[in-house]
């Protein structure tokens, strides 16, 4: 990878406020020796590891959201720091390291648990694969998508659960189909978090999950439904208007980074998008 020109780094530098392509690239070549050894087998790719890192971070950067409008953007002004194969070569590629940067997302997500504070919040947001209109139609994700219902309607896809600090740093994440039940979730969550004070909508509402999270010595503070005769005190009321900060970490990815999409042709291309934007949220901080 080349040094780049002087009158690319001010564009990069106003747009990532600021980041820098090539230590970003020297951070994710030692990443990627560290993780992932020098060993590769088979015919090199015409990008490396640490290439295509650096490349999903500068589509967050620029908030694109499709991979045919950043290949254009390499292509028209990147042409000489990035040494671009054919454009579905370089889908093949993106798709195939974006896999592998889920080893990378769990690491980073084991550091932000370690660093958090007390307080913690839980909650699950839609994902769909197509829009509705086109469910019968759809196959792509036919065999782990499903339907479900959701406050604002009906949906088909999956349903993406995470943990988060009140930084909105994600420190849990998991996703399932449509159609799982968010307590099922939380009682897979429980099992990593102590010393806990865990705030969740009146959907978490379990004597069962209330009884195992004092195990771990976990407090789960939830909403109260309609039919439940029950007092909030003021300080779990502050407690759970807190709870909002996790709607602003659903927003960034669905609206800004694009999380939700009905473009690939493969479930392996679902999931690469997915853990993309995950990578690009998680790490553009870091490097920032």
């Amino acid at each position: 990878m080349k040094v780049l020109p002087i009158s690319i780094t001010p564009i990069m530098n106003s747009v990532t406020n600021p980041i820098e392509l090539i230590r970003t690239f020297c951070i994710f070549d030692d990443l990627s020796v560290l993780i992932f050894g020098k060993t590769h087998r088979g015919r090199p790719n015409s990008l490396s590891r640490s290439e295509v890192a650096t490349i999903i971070l500068m589509k967050t950067a620029f908030g694109i959201n499709c991979l045919k409008k950043l290949y254009l953007l390499l292509q028209t002004k990147y042409s000489h720091e990035f040494h671009l194969p054919s454009y579905k070569n370089f889908v093949i590629t993106i798709n195939r390291y974006s896999l592998d940067f889920i080893t990378l997302i769990n690491a980073l997500l084991q550091m932000h648990k370690q660093a958090s504070n007390v307080i913690k919040i839980v909650d699950s947001t839609a994902i769909p694969v197509c829009k509705n209109i086109r469910i019968y139609a759809h196959k792509v994700m036919k065999r782990i998508a499903t339907r479900s219902k959701t406050t604002t309607g009906w949906f088909y896809g999956l349903k993406l659960h995470i943990v988060t600090d009140l930084k909105k740093n994600i420190l849990l994440l998991k996703f399932t189909t449509a159609n799982v039940d968010d307590r099922r979730v939380l009682d897979e969550f429980l099992d990593q978090l102590n010393n806990s004070v865990i705030l969740a909508d009146a959907g978490y509402v379990s004597s069962k999950l209330q009884k195992k999270a004092a195990i771990r010595n976990n407090v789960i503070l939830t909403g109260v439904r309609k039919n439940m005769k029950k007092i909030t005190a003021a300080a779990q009321l502050f407690l759970l208007n807190m709870r909002g900060r996790i709607e602003s970490v659903f927003s960034v990815l669905k609206e800004r980074l694009g999380l939700i999409t009905s473009l690939p042709r493969s479930e392996n291309g679902y999931l690469a998008h997915y853990s993309r934007v995950l990578f690009g949220y998680l790490f553009q901080p870091l490097i920032s």
